[in-house]
Order: C-alpha cells, then structure tokens, then sequence
C-alpha cells in the first residue's frame, strides 16, 4: 500500500485518532466524501455507541465522512466489497479481474446505464478517485466501467 501524505490528510488522521480511539490506516477523497480506512477488528470501536463519533469528526473536519473496513486479500470479493463500500450509495451489477494484451489485471465494472455516469463524473474525476484508491489497496492501475 504507497500513499503520499499530505498536511491535511495527516491533520485528519490524527483528529480521527483522537475522537475514536483507533489510527486509521488511510484516508482519502472520493465525491466529496473523506473515507478513513480501519482494521477491520476496530471497525465497531471507531464508528462508536450507536454511531456517535461520526457527527463529531463530521463537524471538525467540515466534510462527510464514511469509515469502511480494510481489504485483507486481493482476490475478486474484497475488491468487490471494497468498491461497494466506496462508491456507496451507488450500485453495480458485478466486478471482473481481466489481463490485458499488456499483461497487467484491469477492474471492469459492470453498472446499469443510469448509475454509470455517476460512477465516472465530469471530466472522469469520479473514476480517476476510484482508480486512485484501487491501484492504493489492490495494486491495480486500470479501472474500467462498463
């Protein structure tokens, strides 16, 4: 997993640090959405009773948040429940790992027609976000939606 911090990313990390009780492994940006990436075991504990730290770190950061669960391995239903966890509310049909003629995987993402322009944004800066975080995670440089 390579990422590159920033000031603010790292700000945010340790305001989510604070409130929870549990270090996030990764933040990033996606729709406007800062999502925090958590072991999987912390997952309860960093969401708190009934969700109460959400409208917290929601407030200090001035942004919405979503935490979702770390990936553990790299094969198909991870990256599956990963991509459903990021663009959620979203949906799609399936997820497919292909080798290209070039010899690397691609993530192909089957949507219904009214879901696939949210899925790629103006200017594909919603698939760039998606592709970002995949290829952060799952080492996979291509993401294709179809």
């Amino acid at each position: 997993m390579k990422t590159t911090l920033d000031m603010k990313t790292i700000q945010n990390m340790n305001l989510f640090e604070r409130i929870t009780g549990v270090k996030a492994r990764c933040c990033l940006d996606y729709n406007f959405t800062r999502i925090f990436i958590v072991p999987r075991r912390l997952l309860r504990k960093s969401l708190g009773d009934n969700t109460r730290n959400l409208p917290i770190i929601e407030q200090n950061i001035g942004k919405r948040i979503r935490i979702i669960a770390e990936p553990e391995d790299n094969n198909r239903e991870e990256i599956q429940r990963f991509v459903r966890a990021v663009i959620f509310p979203h949906e799609f049909k399936r997820v497919e790992i292909s080798i290209t003629e070039n010899h690397e995987p691609e993530v192909q993402i089957y949507s219904m027609p009214r879901t696939k322009a949210a899925l790629i944004g103006r200017n594909k800066s919603r698939l760039e976000e998606l592709s970002q975080a995949i290829e952060q995670f799952f080492g996979i440089k291509r993401v294709v939606i179809k």
